[in-house]
């Protein structure tokens, strides 16, 4: 049997899945500088999960020089969001055709965000011959590789590995899930986990007792330190791993969200609007997105520093082809009608007021902890969804798999940012132009999502052009600034 080493960070740590040993099982980490690449800007990484509709994310109000509201009119006879529900989340206009755009009705928080500066919609964000499998699909994103030419590792591994290359055993990232994404494939060690409650080791149950416990601890730590110093190869390279981990995890484990007061009220009672479910199942994204916010702020007390920068975290459902649900009018039915009712007849729409509520309230918690000033977030999806609706126009409807979708960057203005890099708030690339399709009747994309990664690795995470096009450059492709970020 062959196992990675990201399979045995994650088995290692994981291992409350199976064991369920109480307390704190290593000792805290040393009071020892972070490596290099443990410090700078952070950034958090937000997928949509399942293929996200981004012809309802971002809707067309007017036509300007072109026709999309024409087109998405006659597409979309179920699905239609009309014009009158779009003025207060109106945006920019498409810098193509100048047609009149807006947000979705119920991303009245990130529309807030825009108004102060704060997000940047890339429009038409994909890749050419795009393909319509989503395992696929995912991994040309994940790797950054359109053209399937056998890459094995992530976009982001590779992107940590340069920014961690020679230092000694940084832990930078931590995936909030059950097992490491794809896009974090490479060589620095990544932690995954969904709780912190997640970091306990192997332990035989019969012993319960703390002087107990205590010997068994300090063996497995022993065997990982001195592997870690000794031993060569792939063991040798494990050991450092699992060393590495181990002189994080008591303070890993203090961390507290008790600072988290917007994601807590949403987790908690949805912001004011009454709740119908066990929160958890509504606002998993949120409760994903308070755990970043428990490690950005460090280790209690004192907030110190641990190391994890980046992170990548997911809501899923966004597979839409069926009752995907018309958006029912505000002036019919409250939000909070909805939210106290669960969206029974809006699905996308209520993925988006779960997207919407979560960063939101995430922002406005990084903003009180003054963590926003060098926090990044980026959303993305492994495609969009068809222009035309299928079924019958009626609650059956729904939307295939298609290809180009905005792609959302949230960050600190030019005059809130602690680094030299910023988010330029606006609209950028173009909006697919609706009545022009590919043959299978999809978008044609207008921004390669290279140049989103490209302008992030460099702007953001301080990567040089040529490095960024090394990671990126598959098939001759090369990085070209979008302006999104100054």
């Amino acid at each position: 049997m062959r196992f990675t080493r990201r399979e045995f960070l994650k088995a290692t740590v994981g291992a409350s899945a199976v064991f369920s040993l109480p307390g704190i099982w290593l000792r805290a980490r040393e009071a020892s500088a972070l490596e290099a690449c443990e410090q700078g800007p952070n950034l958090i990484l937000v997928e949509l999960d399942g293929g996200n509709d981004g012809i309802n994310t971002v809707v067309p109000v007017s036509d300007g020089t072109g026709q999309n509201r024409t087109r998405y009119d006659a597409a979309r006879q179920w699905l239609n969001i009309a014009v009158s529900e779009l003025g207060p989340t109106q945006i920019d206009n498409d810098p193509l055709h100048n047609g009149e755009l807006a947000l979705h009705p119920h991303m009245t928080g990130l529309k807030s965000l825009y108004d102060s500066g704060n997000v940047a919609v890339i429009l038409g964000a994909h890749y050419a011959n795009g393909n319509l499998s989503h395992d696929v699909s995912k991994s040309i994103w994940y790797k950054a590789d359109p053209l399937l030419s056998g890459v094995s590792e992530g976009w982001m591994g590779r992107t940590i590995d340069h920014l961690c290359s020679g230092q000694n055993m940084p832990v930078p990232a931590v995936d909030v899930g059950r097992s490491l994404n794809p896009l974090f494939f490479g060589q620095t060690s990544t932690l995954a986990f969904t709780s912190v409650s997640d970091l306990v080791i192997p332990s035989n149950p019969v012993f319960t007792q703390p002087e107990q416990r205590q010997p068994l601890e300090e063996a497995f730590r022993t065997v990982y330190q001195e592997l870690a110093a000794n031993a060569g190869g792939f063991i040798g390279s494990w050991a450092r791993a699992g060393n590495a981990v181990a002189l994080r995890m008591d303070a890993y484990r203090s961390v507290s969200s008790s600072g988290a007061e917007n994601l807590n009220a949403l987790i908690n009672g949805a912001s004011g609007h009454p709740i119908a479910s066990p929160t958890p199942q509504r606002y998993g994204l949120a409760t994903a997105l308070r755990l970043v916010y428990a490690l950005l702020r460090g280790a209690q007390p004192g907030n110190q520093p641990l190391g994890c920068r980046i992170f990548r975290v997911g809501i899923g459902g966004f597979d839409t082809h069926s009752d995907q649900g018309r958006h029912i009018s505000l002036s019919q039915k409250s939000l909070h009608q909805k939210v106290a009712e669960n969206f029974p007849d809006e699905l996308h729409g209520k993925l988006l007021h779960q997207v919407d509520k979560a960063i939101t309230a995430f922002w406005r918690d990084l903003e009180a902890a003054n963590l926003h000033r060098n926090t990044l977030i980026m959303t993305f999806t492994e495609f969009g969804r068809r222009i035309a609706e299928n079924g019958n126009n009626n609650a059956d409807s729904g939307t295939d798999h298609g290809t180009a979708s905005p792609v959302f960057v949230i960050g600190p203005t030019k005059a809130q940012a602690s680094t030299n890099s910023f988010v330029a708030g606006g609209v950028y690339g173009a909006y697919p132009e609706l009545h022009l399709p590919d043959r299978n009747g999809n978008m044609v994309h207008t921004v390669d999502f290279r140049h989103v990664y490209g302008e992030i690795m460099v702007k953001w995470l301080g990567l040089s052009n040529a490095t960024a096009n090394q990671i990126l450059g598959s098939g001759g492709f090369t990085y070209q600034p979008q302006g999104f970020l100054g």
